[in-house]
């Protein structure tokens, strides 16, 4: 009986899970993408030292409108940090990667304690069509 039950839920969730669970079009949690603008928010603690920084890019597909880091409203705390915001506007069609390293600025760009590359496909009038992550730590 009881295994029944399992079987049902299990054959009545597979059509919902495709349906809403599924889809490509879901972006990474510190990704917003509203048309032209996209804007990606990452979490940074500056006074442990660590920092993002960003790769060099194509600035013929997105143009870099900010890049700007906000501490949290508890500054001042001993090893409080803050979000870092960095903002692009489409240009052009074209597929592109950033990539963004964690990593203490006075040592190699190799020694990152996180790599986070941000696939992104602009289509031809400049609008964010897709954006996909992967990190390494």
């Amino acid at each position: 009986m009881r295994f029944t039950k399992t079987l049902l839920c299990l054959i009545l969730m597979v059509p919902l899970l495709i349906i809403f669970g599924c889809s490509n079009d879901r972006l990474p949690q510190e990704v917003t993408a509203e048309e032209k603008r996209l804007e990606i928010v990452l979490k940074e603690n500056p006074t442990t030292g660590y920092s993002w920084t960003m790769d060099d890019f194509d600035r013929t597909v997105l143009q870099l409108e900010k890049d700007e880091y906000s501490a949290s409203p508890t500054e001042g705390t001993v090893g409080s940090g803050g979000t870092h915001l960095y903002r692009f506007t489409g240009q052009k069609e074209d597929k592109i990667t950033l990539t963004f390293r964690y990593y203490r600025n006075w040592e190699d760009k190799d020694t990152a304690i996180e790599v986070r590359d941000y696939s992104i496909t602009v289509a031809d009038d400049g609008m964010i069509q897709s954006v996909d992550v992967t990190s390494k730590e």
